[in-house]
């Protein structure tokens, strides 16, 4: 118990630096257009907004998510659900941060594709 306490303190403090980082060096309007939101465990992260684009890695649990905006790209179909919206944003797992990667948005939890209030890239 104490392990998990310490890496959902440690998430929690990497996610609040970083987002801290952003409003005070990015533009207010990055800042107040972005989402914060969770990744899908067993998602890809990637370098552009295909499957065929360079691999980061994959999610290992649910991730919290820091999305700067959305674009359209490769169009991609898993069980009943296809888009072909990505997003691009940051990606905090307990142990790791994954840094302006793209995200399908099948794998992103923002509700509806793509998120109102979210700009496009």
């Amino acid at each position: 118990m104490a392990m998990r306490s310490t890496r959902t303190a440690i998430t929690g403090f990497a996610l609040g630096a970083a987002l801290s980082l952003l409003g005070t060096v990015g533009s207010a309007h990055a800042a107040v257009q972005g989402a914060t939101t969770t990744v899908q465990a067993n998602s890809n992260l990637r370098g552009g907004a295909s499957s065929n684009s360079e691999y980061f890695g994959t999610t290992r649990v649910e991730a919290e998510a820091a999305i700067s905006c959305f674009t359209y790209g490769q169009y991609v179909k898993v069980g009943n659900y296809g888009t072909d919206v990505w997003y691009q944003g940051n990606v905090f797992e307990p142990t790791h941060a994954y840094l302006h990667v793209w995200i399908w948005g099948g794998n992103v939890n923002v509700g509806a594709d793509p998120a109102p209030g979210i700009d496009h890239c």
